[in-house]
């Protein structure tokens, strides 16, 4: 029973192929012969598919039936997110690689090279390149603070707000969504966070003294702020191409990473997160060879992320 179910499947749709090559007006007896049916089978097989007369019209001329077919009328326009565009280009990839036919090259002709998929490819590309912009001063600043974090060194730092701190640097960081310092106050001893662009003025000072805190309670103290906010998330990606891409994001906290490889090669790779917009700037660069399994929501905002920002660049 299967069988014979796919067989008429097969057959309906070489007819419709049938009519979807055709354009103009052709006798109903013509195009019974090739569909192989008779004009009656025909007509009725016209009438099913086609059953408000859009794209096919049958009228009645000296005393012959015939069939007027717009070929333009039953190309479907699909309403598709730039998400799904790209899910389509991949699977024609994918398919080309293992079917070669008339129908397939045209199709992928047609996404590729005359449909929006060319426009958000040249986009993808320049997001590809993308990296967080920072000034010259930012740049500078922020290569200054991790040398001070690398060297342990004590330093007095002075805000936008005109607020003093004098402090031990521990970590720089994107957390609760902007780049930010986590340091020990050389008084207290305890941990605080200072927005990076809040930071107006910073001078190493001199110092027999030395911070008090180990990694392990710097990286417990973000895993707590991120509980306490509820930011953190446990991400899941499957890497295809480990050896082209950066698997260790530039400013991001990884909380109790992990990586291990499937039998096919893939790279699985899970670590606790913070999303934000960094961090989708950070997927953006692994472009193909990276997808995301798991949070669903997280891969949802991801999506809607890259398509606003497709929005803003059109």
């Amino acid at each position: 029973m299967k069988k014979q179910h796919s067989s008429s499947e097969s057959k309906t749709w070489k007819k419709l192929m049938i009519l979807g090559q055709k354009q103009g007006c052709i006798p109903l007896k013509d195009l019974a012969l090739e569909m192989s049916l008779s004009e009656d089978e025909a007509l009725g097989f016209i009438r099913q598919i086609f059953p408000l007369g859009i794209g096919v019209e049958v009228y009645h001329q000296n005393d012959e039936c015939w069939v007027d077919v717009n070929a333009e009328a039953i190309q479907y326009m699909l309403p598709l997110s730039p998400s799904e565009w790209m899910q389509l280009h991949e699977i024609l990839q994918t398919a080309s690689a293992r079917i070669t036919t008339p129908a397939l090259h045209s199709l992928k002709h047609k996404v590729t090279e005359n449909g929006p998929i060319k426009s958000m490819m040249e986009i993808l590309e320049k997001l590809d390149d993308w990296e967080e912009e920072m000034s010259e001063n930012e740049q500078s600043l922020v290569s200054k603070l991790e040398q001070y974090v690398s060297d342990k060194k004590l330093v007095h730092m002075t805000t936008s707000e005109d607020k003093d701190y004098t402090i031990y640097p521990t970590k720089v960081l994107h957390l609760e969504g902007e780049l930010s310092l986590i340091a020990e106050d050389s008084t207290d001893h305890c941990l605080l966070i200072l927005p990076v662009d809040s930071i107006k003025e910073v001078e190493t000072v001199e110092s027999t003294g030395s911070a008090r805190m180990t990694e392990y309670d710097v990286e417990e103290f973000i895993a707590a702020i991120r509980t306490m906010n509820e930011k953190e998330t446990r991400l899941i990606l499957k890497i295809h191409s480990p050896q082209a891409v950066n698997l260790f994001p530039e400013h991001h906290f990884l909380g109790k990473p992990c990586m291990i490889t499937n039998p096919n090669g893939d790279l699985i790779w899970a670590a606790y997160v913070e999303p934000c917009e960094a961090l989708f700037e950070w997927l953006t660069t692994l472009g193909k060879n990276v997808e995301i399994l798991d949070p669903v929501k997280f891969k949802q905002e991801y999506l809607t992320y890259c398509e606003e920002k497709l929005r803003n660049v059109a």
